[in-house]
Order: C-alpha cells, then sequence, then structure tokens
C-alpha cells in the first residue's frame, strides 16, 4: 500500500510518502554472514571471493564529515549500512544493519536494496564530478531509538527512508524530484530536515533546450565524459518536514545550524558532555599544508591551546572526549614516513599528552563508548570490521566480522618494509609472499600502488587481487607514494606545492625511485627474478607506470588505468579542468615544451617504451587512454585497450570488478609466468598476446 500526503510544493513536488516493503529481500540477495561458515572448506584467494566482499562504507573513504555508523540513544546498538557485490548478476545486496553491542548479540537486517550510492562530489562549480566510489551513507536514530533513517537510493532517485527496530517495517520518507543530499532528525524526533538542490531539475532541463540549437563549448565541458555540457552546481535548499501530517516548511536558521559547519581555518570539531569543545586550527599558515594544533575550548569560550608539539597534526585528525569529558583523545600520525597512527590523550590545561595507543593498522573511524572507543579497522588481511578499543586496558575485543568466511581462506604472509629511495625519502609499503612461499626459487613480482594502509584488497581503484597474486606464485609489493609534501616539502600554497612536485617531474622521478629501490632489495635477498618484474596503477599510480615505460629498464609488463598524460590532453579536459593542471605546472596544448612531454608522453616516446601495457579504461575516460594505446600499437610495442561501460574513474560495477582482477592475472601470468588461461572464453584474448608477442620480438631482432 502506498500513501502520500501533498506538502506545500517548496521543492518542485515533494510529497511525504509512506511505502510498505518487506524488511527482507525474497531474491537471496545475501548482505549478512551465514552463521555456519566454520565448517565451510579452506581454498585460494580467488578474484571472486574478493569481488564479493561485504563492505562497511567506502573503501577509501572520500568524505570523513559523515560517520559510517552511528550509536542508538541507549549506546547499546549501532546501525550502519552493508553493502556486497554480486558479479554474476552484476548487482549489490545493500542493507541496514542494528548491531547489538552486547556479547553474543546477532546482528538485524533492517533493509535491502540494489543501488549503490556513489561518491558525486560539486567540483569546479559543477554539480557533480562523479569518481565512482561508494558514498558514506550514515543512518541517524529517532530519539526515543525505534526507528532509523538514512539515504536509499531506488530507481535513480536518493530518498529518505525509515526502519521500525520493533517490527522491521520500512517506509518511504520523502518524494522530491531530485536527490536528497543530507538529513538530520529533530530532537523531539517529529520532524525531519533535509538538503537537496532544486535548481538542478531546472538547470538540466535548459541544458536540454539548449541542446536544440547546440551546446556552446565553454567551462561546462568535460569531454572526456561525453559532448553533454556539465550541470552547474545549485544552492543547497533545507526543509523541515512533519512526519504526522505531511506539511514542509523552509528550515529554521536553528534547524539548519543541526547540518554544522566549521570556518575554513578550523578542522575536526568535538563536544564534550560537559560543555567543553575541541578543534584544530592551523599553527603556521606560511606554508601549505599547515601543521594544525589542537585547541580546547571552556563552556565559557576560553581557548586553551595545547602546548606541546605533540599536539601539532594534520588534517586527518580525529577527537573524542573521555567519558567524564575532562580528557581529550586525538589522532596523529607518526613512526617511519607517518605509517603508523596513535592515539594521544590530553587534559586540557595540563603541559603534556601522553600516548594511550599505536598501530600499523587502519582506524577507519572512531567514535567513543564511555572511555573505550568503538572503531571501524582494517588489517593488511582482515577486511574492515568492527572492534571496541580499551587503551585505558591495552585491550581489544572483535565486536563484529562481515566476512567471517575470508579468514578460512589461504593467504601470502605481509611483511612492513621500510627503505629510503635514491634521493634520501623515507618511503614504506607492504610486501605479500605468495602462498608456499620457499627460499630455493625466485618468484615474479608485481607493484600496486599508491596506498598501503589497512587491508590489501587491490590498491588504490582496486583493480589488482592482490592475495589471489599471491596464490599464484607472485610476490607483490604494495608502496604507499606518501604526499606531495612528503616528497617535494611544504610550499606557500597549494598550486606551487603541485607545482613543485610537477617540476621536471621530481615527484615522478622520487616515486620511480622508490620503487626501483625496494625491488632491487628483494632482487638482492634473492626472492625475485628480475626478469619478471610488472608494474601498475590507477590515477596517480598510473601516472607512475607511464614515466616508468619511458624511463626504467626495471620492468616486464604494465597494466593502468586512470590517466593518459599526452600533449593534446587539454583537448579533453575542456577549460576548466585543463586550467587546474595548467596551474600545477603542466603545459598548455600551444606551448612548446617538447622536453617535458618527452618525460612522459607515450605518443612522443612510443619507439621508447620497453614494455606491454594494458589498459582498462572507464568509457567516461577512455578517450584519455586512446592516442597512448593507438602510439604504441604503431610502434609496434605490445598494447591492449578495454573499455567498460556506465564507469567512472573507479569502476564501481561488480561484473567489471571481476573482469579487471581476471584480465590483470592473465596479463600477468603471460608476460611474467609464460601461463594461458585454461578458460576457453580467455584463450582468445590471450592468442591474441602471443601473436603482439612474435611481432614485437621479431620487430626487435
Amino acid at each position: 500500500m502506498r500513501q502520500c500526503l501533498k506538502s506545500v510544493r517548496l521543492l518542485a513536488a515533494p510529497v511525504l510518502c509512506a511505502i510498505g516493503q518487506p524488511a527482507l529481500a525474497e531474491d537471496g540477495c545475501e548482505t549478512l554472514p551465514k552463521t555456519d561458515f566454520v565448517h565451510g572448506a579452506t581454498g585460494p584467494v580467488t578474484p571472486e571471493a574478493l569481488a564479493s566482499l561485504r563492505d562497511i562504507g567506502p573503501a577509501p573513504r572520500p568524505d570523513r564529515s559523515r560517520p559510517l555508523f552511528a550509536f542508538s540513544p541507549d549506546h547499546r546498538s549501532v546501525a550502519f549500512q552493508l553493502h556486497r557485490g554480486d558479479p554474476r548478476q552484476n548487482r549489490y545486496c545493500i542493507a541496514i544493519v542494528v548491531l547489538p553491542l552486547t556479547p553474543g548479540a546477532k546482528p538485524k537486517l533492517l533493509d535491502v536494496g540494489e543501488e549503490l550510492i556513489r561518491d558525486e562530489p560539486a567540483r569546479y562549480g559543477w554539480a557533480a564530478f562523479p569518481i565512482g566510489s561508494a558514498a558514506p551513507v550514515t543512518p541517524r536514530w529517532a530519539p526515543d531509538g525505534r526507528w532509523v533513517a538514512y539515504l536509499k537510493r531506488v530507481g535513480g532517485r536518493t530518498q529518505i527512508w525509515r526502519a521500525n527496530i520493533a517490527n522491521g517495517d520500512v517506509r518511504q520518507i520523502t518524494d522530491a524530484p531530485v536527490d536528497v543530499d543530507d538529513f538530520r532528525i529533530s530532537p523531539d524526533g517529529r520532524d525531519i530536515i533535509f538538503a537537496a538542490r532544486p535548481g538542478l531539475d531546472a538547470m538540466r532541463a535548459a541544458i536540454d533546450q539548449e541542446g536544440l540549437s547546440g551546446w556552446r563549448y565553454d567551462e561546462r565541458a568535460f569531454p572526456v565524459r561525453g559532448a553533454r555540457p556539465q550541470t552547474p552546481n545549485a544552492e543547497r535548499h533545507y526543509i523541515s518536514v512533519n512526519l504526522d501530517s505531511g506539511l514542509e516548511r523552509p528550515a529554521s536558521p536553528s534547524e539548519i545550524i543541526r547540518f554544522g559547519s566549521l570556518s575554513a581555518d578550523k578542522i575536526a570539531y568535538s563536544a564534550s558532555p560537559a560543555g567543553w569543545n575541541a578543534y584544530a586550527e592551523p599553527a603556521n599558515t606560511s606554508v601549505y599544508p599547515p601543521d594544525y594544533r589542537v585547541i580546547a575550548e571552556t563552556p565559557t569560550g576560553r581557548r586553551l591551546p595545547c602546548p606541546v608539539d605533540l599536539c601539532r597534526i594534520d588534517r586527518s585528525v580525529s577527537f573524542w572526549w573521555s567519558g567524564d569529558g575532562k580528557r581529550l583523545r586525538f589522532t596523529r600520525k607518526e613512526g617511519w614516513a607517518n605509517s603508523l597512527s596513535a592515539i594521544y590523550e590530553w587534559r586540557p590545561g595540563s603541559q603534556a599528552a601522553r600516548r594511550i595507543y599505536l598501530t600499523s593498522d587502519d582506524l577507519v573511524e572512531c567514535q567513543p563508548l564511555d572511555n573505550d572507543l568503538l572503531c571501524l579497522r582494517e588489517r593488511s588481511r582482515e577486511p574492515r570490521h568492527f572492534v571496541m578499543l580499551e587503551p585505558d586496558r591495552n585491550k581489544e575485543r572483535k565486536i563484529f566480522d562481515p566476512n567471517p568466511e575470508f579468514s578460512r581462506l589461504i593467504m601470502g604472509k605481509v611483511e612492513r618494509i621500510n627503505w629510503r629511495n635514491g634521493f634520501g625519502v623515507p618511503f614504506y609499503g607492504d610486501l605479500v609472499y605468495p602462498v608456499a612461499f620457499s627460499a630455493e626459487h625466485r618468484y615474479p613480482l608485481v607493484i600496486v600502488q599508491y596506498r598501503t594502509k589497512g587491508f590489501l584488497r587491490g590498491g588504490i581503484g582496486d583493480e589488482v587481487p592482490i592475495q589471489a597474486f599471491a596464490n599464484r606464485g607472485y610476490f607483490v609489493l604494495v608502496v604507499d607514494n606518501l604526499t606531495y609534501e612528503d616528497v617535494v616539502g611544504r610550499q606557500e600554497s597549494s598550486e606551487a606545492l603541485t607545482a613543485a612536485f610537477n617540476h621536471d617531474f621530481a615527484g615522478r622521478r622520487n616515486i620511480l625511485s622508490a620503487i626501483e629501490t625496494a625491488a632491487q632489495s628483494l632482487i638482492d635477498r634473492g626472492f625475485i627474478d628480475p626478469k619478471r618484474i610488472g608494474i601498475t596503477g590507477l590515477s596517480d599510480g598510473c601516472t607512475t607506470v607511464q614515466f616508468a615505460a619511458i624511463h626504467s629498464p626495471l620492468f616486464t609488463a604494465g597494466s593502468v588505468s586512470g590517466c593518459g598524460w599526452e600533449p593534446i590532453q587539454d583537448a579533453f579536459l575542456g577549460p576548466i579542468v585543463a586550467q587546474s593542471y595548467h596551474d600545477g605546472g603542466w603545459p598548455r596544448l600551444i606551448d612548446n615544451r617538447p622536453h617535458f612531454w618527452s618525460q612522459i608522453s607515450l605518443v612522443e616516446q612510443a619507439k621508447s617504451v620497453k614494455f606491454p601495457m594494458l589498459f582498462q579504461a572507464a568509457d567516461k575516460e577512455y578517450l584519455a587512454m586512446v592516442a597512448s594505446h593507438t602510439a604504441l600499437t604503431q610502434a609496434g610495442i605490445p598494447s591492449d585497450l578495454y573499455i567498460f561501460p556506465g564507469e567512472d574513474h573507479i569502476k564501481s560495477q561488480p561484473a567489471h570488478r571481476l573482469a579487471v582482477y581476471r584480465r590483470n592475472l592473465q596479463w600477468f601470468d603471460f608476460w611474467l609466468a609464460g601461463r594461458l588461461p585454461t578458460d576457453p572464453r580467455e584463450r582468445d584474448e590471450a592468442e591474441r598476446w602471443t601473436e603482439m608477442k612474435k611481432n614485437w620480438e621479431k620487430k626487435k631482432r
């Protein structure tokens, strides 16, 4: 049954709807783990196993301002969204889950769906700049704890839904003609205040109308993603909806402030039960990025800066107050190349801060529970899971693992390694050993980029199935490329930092030197066959592969996506995006910079490329890679290009993710291990590569 109450038309034609829906799907959409997993057989980590993992939130997190879980009002349960890819049907199974925090309690599934809400931040003055990764979804509890509200996408629209905790009744709350961006619940639970951009509908219609006489090529153009102009951003409107009557009205200032905002020079706000506030503000504004200093503020507004250097932090800081509201806890990066995460405690007014926790794990998100912390944590061989940290007692306990079956799979061991590159800059990475490693053999090596904190799944973009490679007899080195400031030092502005990194490719030379130095150390240890080294990368990682293809004799084969640095790139990027690259030191289309392009362009240096290249591109980015692939093909360098429809920078469709995994395995099996696929459906690709290899070797002779 569907009941809709007509409301004041502040948002085009919104209505408040009550749509009954079964709480559980009837089509076998598995979201929660089965309870009998311990009886399952062990086996290798396969691409299929990685593509079907259950995830709590996106990885990596694009927006830390939106929590991934929420405590119930009595702090006895948490609510969160869980999603799992189904490659066979190319869909997602998405669930809203409530997890009681009492020992032995089982999670309860409240609602299911199939459409993933994707991260599409406003950028360049446009309404959306799709990335492809999942957006954070924050469930919000009613003040009485009887229901949970959340964003859900159905039929291509994101709206507010709510689920009753006791009986599982699920109902849609809003039915706006545009997506709901965010929402809050009033303190009495009678109203929901939501944010949306009603002007977007009219702007899209105007672009459609403009198309009748032709779209003008201007600042809205982003040709690599299609001919249609990008939709300019629109002002957010805040609407309050009464849940009983369905009537809407403009939100009041006191309601809008519930969405929260800090001034541009403050980050990571936190309020204590005792009325204190905490935040961080820049300690040195003369360089970019600045250090931030921890500040506590009394209920009367008196500021108490933390006086010790341990309270100098970066923008990734998180704050929590102890249960009594008297001690402030905060995160801080430290250790070799800032590879470790620490939690410190400071009593405002004190002259000292003390470290209470240190780990190389990724603490994705933590929230305080009295004096403890409930965290989403990842480890190198453990996907994201809930853990309770008890820093005062130096204890921890796992609360909920959404992928218990994964722990039974066979994995290669992981070794954290630290080193300096040829310029003396410290780097770190994780070395994954082949399953059944023997010191008597030399193995092929695959390089994965460009972050290595947390679960080693597939690198940035999740395209290289790391443990599947380990099960196929490969070493895998996952390298963290650090930040621009780690490599070239801080500068006076963001633009100056990017320009310093790009000047004479100083940053890229540092990253390539780090990879070469680490690989050589593994050769020297007797682990690696120096003639069988592959390199992979998406986005910034792809840039490193492209640079290495011209400058390094170390690698045997490469696989990339999400880039294509060529002299003609301005024509594909459009005026706004191209200008942002010019500000960072990249030449314009009309600039005569042959020396610059000779360092990075595969078109300019196709005959100098030293290894075969595989391109796996999103359909909204492939044009940037066509010139590179074409030049390599014309030069006789083995190159293959695959295009995935309906994808952005990060490929999100489960079937595509699995296909990328499998093809990367086949590509490196062919070039590094001399193996051909056994699946008849994959033999055609390998036969084409075999012909490429014969022609290439003939040309070299």
